[in-house]
């Protein structure tokens, strides 16, 4: 690695003016310079190896990315891989027609404004405590505070023939079921997580959702962390919203036996009334823990080892070797020529252009491009089959 010191060295002696202070926001020209640079060439320096911020869940399929994520090279389990342990990347639209029928599928797609991973890897199936498709079918779903209008919608689900919806008055209200039928969770216990669907018509005052589990919801009884976010680690939405409740982070009440967990109670906290809440499948599912190996984003990284997208010191270093170094040199002269236009500048830029033109292929051959495509069909309508 270089530090950024030394990078603004050879680039003064590049730019004949023996300094850079015709070069205004010089951290800046660094930054824009590196994402060119790191979309043209994938340097060794800058391959991650992290671990996902969620363990990976059966029927559960988005995933947050790391912040510094560029290109995905890797998705490998922590324990035990195995060699036919390898994740197929899929276009979006193939990656969900084909998640029911096949597994070890990924797919890199945009969410709200940012990257997610999709991830189909079926681990181990979740137990599902309750379908949510009738009212009174299994044990009776009953209004918690002022919440109104219980009833079932066959319209709006997730899965099955239906989901309960309420309205919301207060602050508080919900809806809860005190006689189902007992599900074992002993293997579950304080291990798995807990995921609902949830449908909001609309975002606004709601502050955060509440679960509630056990033999019953006044003596023995798990109360969730109050959840702000969702299971993904994105804001709520209008639609369809995975909630993802951890039994790790829940507060005992009595003492419970998880043998035979037989209630559910979910609570909101909002500012404003709501109406045609909807909620399907309370799920109990343990996850896997995976690693995610990929190309970063940011090329520069400070003392502490943070990496940044921008450096903010010359002590800051360059994620760089020496066989990749001339080549972020060059795109350097080429967006400094562009912006002080000087007399020199068209000479610069010819010069950075006619010597990329040997250097990138070079270092392609030498250090190829690792990244795991995606396979399949972009676009179009899938061929039909007789």
């Amino acid at each position: 690695m270089f530090s950024v010191s030394q990078v603004k060295e050879s680039l003064i002696g590049m730019g004949h003016s023996g300094t850079l202070n015709k070069v205004r926001n010089t951290e800046a020209l660094l930054e824009r310079s590196a994402s060119i640079f790191l979309q043209k060439c994938k340097p060794l320096e800058t391959m991650r190896l992290g671990t996902l911020s969620s363990v990976i869940y059966d029927d559960v399929y988005d995933y947050a990315l790391p912040t510094d994520y560029n290109s995905l090279i890797d998705l490998l389990p922590q324990d035990d891989r195995e060699n036919w342990d390898m994740a197929f990347r899929r276009f979006a639209g193939q990656f969900d027609l084909e998640k029911a029928i096949k597994q070890k599928t990924i797919s890199i797609e945009g969410s709200e404004g940012s990257k997610i991973i999709r991830i189909n890897w079926r681990t181990r199936q979740g137990k599902v405590l309750h379908t949510m498709n009738s009212v009174t079918a299994n044990g009776t779903w009953i209004a918690v505070g002022s919440a109104a209008g219980i009833v079932a919608n066959t319209i709006f689900k997730i899965s099955g023939s239906g989901s309960i919806e309420f309205d919301l008055v207060d602050t508080g209200d919900g809806i809860s079921n005190i006689g189902m039928s007992a599900v074992d969770l002993t293997d579950e216990d304080e291990v798995a997580d807990v995921f609902v669907w949830i449908y909001l018509g609309t975002t606004t005052g709601l502050t955060s959702i509440t679960g509630i589990w056990g033999n019953d919801i006044t003596t023995a009884y798990w109360t969730s962390v109050a959840q702000t976010l969702q299971a993904d680690g994105t804001a709520f939405k209008a639609g369809w919203n995975l909630i993802k409740f951890p039994w790790s982070t829940a507060t005992e009440t009595g003492t419970v036996a998880p043998a035979a967990i037989d209630s559910f109670k979910i609570t909101f906290a909002a500012t404003a009334a709501k109406n045609n809440i909807r909620i399907d499948n309370i799920v109990f599912s343990i996850g896997r823990n995976f690693d995610i190996k990929y190309y970063s984003k940011f090329l520069f990284k400070n003392s502490a080892g943070t990496y940044l997208s921008r450096p903010a010191s010359d002590d800051d270093n360059v994620l760089v070797d020496n066989d990749s170094l001339p080549i972020y040199l060059l795109e350097l002269l080429k967006a400094m020529a562009h912006q002080v236009e000087g007399a020199d500048s068209t000479f610069d830029l010819a010069y950075a252009e006619n010597e990329l033109k040997t250097l990138y292929p070079t270092f392609k051959s030498e250090h190829p491009d690792q990244r795991k495509k995606a396979a399949g069909r972009y676009g179009g309508l899938p061929r039909l089959r007789r």
